[in-house]
């Protein structure tokens, strides 16, 4: 009951790795089901452009592009601010106030 399908049999040797996988899951869970499609035809090894009509596949490309930078941006920030809380002190000391006295002379003395 096997058929045999002319250029199908070669992607059939392709896995998904589990890091692909896992962004076709969060596509999913974000209700993205078009670009998890888009995401599982790149995975295996399929040219999506024959399945999706192009002014599709580029809207998917050009949203999801936005939604890659945004989440790049945020980790970046975390990262900065986990560097920048790290590089402060763990504690504060406290110093006391220190009593300083300006002694001031006046011109008249300095001159005469």
């Amino acid at each position: 009951m096997n058929q045999d399908i002319a250029g199908i049999s070669s992607n059939l040797d392709t896995t998904v790795k589990a890091q692909q996988f896992d962004k076709v899951v969060e596509a999913i869970i974000a209700g993205k089901y078009s670009w998890a499609c888009v995401l599982m035809l790149r995975f295996a090894g399929y040219n999506p452009l024959h399945y999706i009509p192009y002014r599709t596949y580029n809207r998917l490309l050009k949203e999801n592009s936005q939604t890659n930078r945004t989440k790049q941006q945020q980790s970046e920030n975390l990262k900065m601010l986990k560097h920048a809380n790290d590089s402060r002190p763990a504690y504060l000391e406290v110093v006391g106030k220190q009593k300083t006295e300006i002694r001031g002379v006046s011109l008249d003395q300095k001159l005469g």
